[in-house]
């Protein structure tokens, strides 16, 4: 007999496939589950197929993905299958890093050392500037230490991190930054159940400068971001809801700088339709704000808008190799500046995540919304476009792992009186491969391509554009 262990996080259906004798692929062997309420023993001997279901729906946490991007984490957007064929185990099995034992809590110190060759480091095509296409050797350190307790389904964790980058060629470009990240997820009872998130800490926008060639320090800035999703009704209900809030304020240290910040709160409603489909209802209220307004001539300086978004949508999990989420409807702009008339704009929210195989998942999300501009952060200006991106991982074998991705923005960049100033499209695409070395090893190399192209639509209002190919090496270690 074998013995196989693995584990599977939040799980609610788990299957065995087990190829017959004929195939010229026998197995008998013993294999172990280790679920978070207990151990799972299956003695498997010759069958074709054995399927067990274990109904134990639970929230799994909020995700962010960028600014622009986030999922409600309170649905049930994985379900964990495990498929054991003669010689496939290993293609499923994930190695999880080492950790001590603290009484209640769990350390796992972790470490990333990278290499990586940028030839545009500040992200700049115009020769005029002094900084265009100038490349550099980057290494970059990042320890961090994650501090995490469990208790039965609830979960509460705090992570320390520090990274420092060092650009060989630019060194007036290095930067370190450092923060504190919190999260957890408790369940009440069975109708009542929160998931949050919190992260504070001292950042930098990497590639931007302080003053041009004149000082090419990256800007520093205070982060304060976080949200909760508390969730009413049994995930088994005919109805339930959720009720959702977050923040983002990011405060610069250097003058000419926008501080910033986006607030937003709202509600989601559930009905269910079908046993894994729940169709949809949400309105929520987001403020784009910059925090240093000015009346001159009466006019206003660095004014904010109002998005106010009204969705209805569907949650699936359709089989045990799809599930995801479509949201679509209207979004309505006000500005903060009289006389600037309402703007109504058709948006969606899209996630879904496909599994051909246990081993293999590909992801598709897209989002049209509003949101503050970011590349650039001296203007107090609003973007509004469209996101879409599209990724594949592949497991090929125990030790390695392929990771490709493509994404496509297209948007306008608006002022706080509601014009368009540029019309932007940034297509970005990239592939990495990580290979466990050892079980507290784990190497990787990578490429990425950006491309970014601007249009005025302004007199006076300048272009930014520029190509960029990153190549990476790192090595992430653990216990």
């Amino acid at each position: 007999m074998s013995l196989f262990t693995f584990s599977v996080q939040r799980e609610s259906i788990c299957e065995f496939f087990v190829l017959p004798f004929d195939t010229g692929h026998p197995y008998v062997g013993l294999f172990c589950v280790r679920f978070r309420w207990g151990i799972l023993r299956v003695l498997v001997h010759g069958c074709r197929l054995l399927r067990i279901i274990w109904p134990a729906p639970v929230p799994t946490k909020i995700m962010h993905k960028g600014s622009k991007q986030y999922m409600n984490g309170m649905n049930k957007l994985a379900i964990a299958v495990a498929s054991i064929t003669a010689g496939a185990m290993a293609q499923a099995a994930e190695i999880e890093p080492g950790s001590i034992q603290l009484g209640a809590i769990e350390l796992t110190p972790k470490l990333l050392t990278e290499y990586r060759y940028d030839d545009n480091v500040f992200r700049e095509g115009d020769k005029s500037t002094g900084l265009a296409n100038k490349s550099s050797d980057v290494f970059v350190i990042a320890p961090s230490l994650d501090f995490r307790a469990k208790s039965g389904l609830n979960e509460y964790g705090v992570v320390l991190e520090v990274k420092d980058v060092t650009y060989s060629s630019e060194h007036d470009a290095d930067y370190t930054d450092y923060g504190v990240l919190g999260d957890l997820t408790h369940e009440f009872n069975s109708r009542n159940r929160i998931a949050a998130n919190l992260q504070f800490g001292s950042y930098s926008d990497e590639g931007a400068t302080r003053s041009g060639v004149n000082d090419k320090a990256a800007p520093e800035y205070d982060l304060k971001k976080g949200g909760f999703v508390y969730g009413f009704g049994s995930m088994q209900a005919m109805a339930r809801i959720d009720v959702f809030a977050n923040f983002d304020d990011k405060d610069y240290d250097e003058l000419g700088y926008k501080d910033k910040s986006s607030n937003e709160y709202g509600a989601t409603v559930y009905y269910r339709l079908m046993p894994k489909t729940d169709i949809l209802f949400e309105v929520k209220e987001r403020k784009l704000d910059y925090d240093d307004k000015q009346n001159i001539n009466g006019s206003l300086q660095n004014a904010g808008f109002d998005i106010t978004s009204y969705l209805v949508g569907v949650n699936w999990e359709a089989t045990a190799k799809t599930s995801g989420y479509a949201k679509f409807g209207r979004r309505y702009r006000t500005s903060e500046i009289d006389g600037v008339s309402k703007e109504g704009y058709n948006g969606w929210e899209v996630g879904v995540s496909y599994m051909p195989l246990t081993y293999s998942v590909i992801q598709l999300s897209a989002i049209r919304d509003y949101g503050l501009e970011s590349d650039n952060p001296v203007d107090a200006d609003f973007t509004k476009g469209t996101t879409t991106r599209v990724s594949w991982d592949h497991s090929w074998s125990e030790k390695v792992k392929t990771r490709a991705f493509g994404s496509y923005t297209d948007e306008e960049v608006q002022n706080a009186a509601g014009q368009t100033t540029r019309d932007r499209a940034v297509k970005e695409y990239g592939v990495a491969v990580d290979y466990n070395l050892k079980r507290w090893v784990t190497l990787t190399a990578g490429y990425t391509y950006t491309d970014r192209n601007e249009d005025a639509k302004l007199v006076g209002v300048s272009e930014d554009n520029y190509d960029r190919n990153v190549y990476m090496l790192s090595a992430n270690f653990t216990l």
